[in-house]
């Protein structure tokens, strides 16, 4: 009987299972990135004198003009903790425990917030909790998986956080404040549970000198492989983390230094363009549209949000990469022109309450295939693979820090102007998007040459 099928699949089975059970942690944090859509409209209206003492949320509601700094801490939290995400004083296991950990916490506040302080220290607590865990998540993925397998799951973790959006459009709208904590307290509980009996993987074993143990477990996870060839590969991926690049080595490298500046103009018109200030605000714009029933069509938008990252995500990448963003800058450009032609007519009102909703789905559909996913794939074409791991930090806090820009922009603008107004600022930057990707943007096939300038 052949057993390497077998021994092939049991391998497998025991790297996937530990990684699956470590992306959970994203989870919490999805939820919490949703919880301003179904909670802004309850918790933005005005407060009467005689509410304090009848209504049980009314010293922690707030004015719509806090409401960007609410949704914005937690885009803090998340960028302060990522620079710190890549330490390794921990092991990766239990990085993620810590992680999972600030989140609940977070949750707690959340569930017992007296105030809106309450509320800044919860999103900041679960933003800093999935800033630091995700990188030890990248870490533990990468020790637990070998290359090829590593590389296909870690492109999974953003479908954690989006399911957990998910999660907060389909129950939020239907439970009240303390009820919508208390879920996201459960889960996040649940998932530190399953964080905390996560497998030591063979590589903090070696760093350990634990070789013993760590041959045993090799021989157990793959007993197909020769168990000398991965303790050697696993000895040659220490030695080769010493090697990664810092800002300072890309700052100093004039090609390196352009194609960062390449990399921050895409960040800039991914965020810009308005997609999170869409998923922040969705329930609270389709009521201004006018649509029936917002709280449902808010599920439908995250929903085909999701759908189109799955497509971002795994199918995009085998396309040229700029002809696909530019025809998302084109699209979105478009979409937009057209949202604002629904609200200057009142489409909505004379012809079709839904016709908001289908150009907002195209519209997020469009944006998220191109835009929302391209830039992020573009790190292996600009840069060395030494340079990964710092190019990786810059982009998430680069694109926090620009989601917390256009959220308050957006926030000021609706509050003050209309719905209108933001808009036509989205077309405005996703029209300059178009000429920023014919300039700026390589093919595929003419990828800078950098590891030759490396010296």
């Amino acid at each position: 009987m052949d057993t390497k099928p077998l021994s092939t699949f049991r391998g497998k089975v025991w790297q996937v299972v530990p990684s699956v059970c470590a992306m959970l942690m994203c989870l919490p944090f999805g939820i919490m990135s949703g919880w301003p859509s179904p909670n802004y409209p309850t918790l933005t209206k005005p407060v009467e004198e005689d509410d304090t003492m009848t209504d049980p949320i009314a010293l922690i509601r707030f004015t719509m003009e806090e409401s960007a700094m609410v949704a914005g801490f937690l885009l803090i939290g998340h960028t302060a903790a990522t620079p710190f995400s890549t330490i390794r004083c921990l092991r990766a296991k239990y990085g993620i425990v810590l992680g999972a950990t600030l989140m609940t916490i977070g949750w707690i506040m959340m569930w017992q917030a007296r105030d809106i302080y309450y509320l800044l220290g919860s999103r900041f607590l679960v933003g800093a909790g999935n800033g630091f865990g995700t990188g030890q998540l990248k870490y533990y993925i990468g020790e637990v998986c070998q290359d090829s397998l590593s590389v296909f799951l870690t492109k999974q973790i953003n479908l954690y956080v989006f399911a957990g959006l998910i999660l907060a459009f389909a129950f939020g709208p239907f439970v009240d404040f303390r009820q919508f904590s208390i879920i996201s307290l459960v889960i996040s509980i649940l998932v530190l549970f399953v964080t905390i009996f996560l497998p030591v993987p063979p590589q903090e074993l070696v760093k350990k000198n634990k070789i013993d143990k760590a041959r045993k477990q090799i021989s157990f996870l793959s007993p197909h492989l020769n168990v000398d060839d991965e303790l050697s590969k696993i000895e040659k991926k220490l030695i080769s983390e010493d090697t990664d690049l810092s800002y300072c080595d890309i700052l100093k490298n004039s090609s390196l230094r352009k194609n960062l500046l390449l990399f921050a103009g895409t960040i800039f018109f991914q965020q810009l363009s308005g997609a999170p200030a869409n998923l922040v605000y969705t329930q609270m714009i389709f009521a201004s549209c006018g649509c029936p029933h917002p709280e449902l069509c808010a599920l439908v938008y995250i929903l085909a949000f999701f759908v189109a990252n799955v497509y971002g995500i795994f199918c995009v990448p085998n396309h040229n990469k700029k002809h696909v963003l530019l025809f998302s800058c084109v699209g979105v450009s478009l979409l937009m022109l057209a949202q604002i032609v629904v609200l200057i007519e009142n489409v909505n009102e004379k012809f079709w309450n839904f016709t908001s909703l289908v150009v907002l789905l195209l519209f997020i559909v469009v944006h998220t295939v191109g835009l929302g996913n391209v830039p992020f794939s573009l790190i292996p074409q600009l840069f060395p693979k030494e340079a990964k791991k710092v190019v990786g930090q810059f982009f998430v806090v680069l694109h926090s820090l620009l989601a917390l820009a256009i959220t308050k922009t957006f926030q000021v603008m609706f509050d003050q102007i209309g719905l209108l107004a933001p808009f036509c600022l989205f077309l405005a930057i996703s029209s300059l998007s178009i000429f920023f990707v014919i300039i700026f943007v390589p093919n595929n096939h003419k990828s800078t040459k950098i590891h030759k300038d490396l010296s």
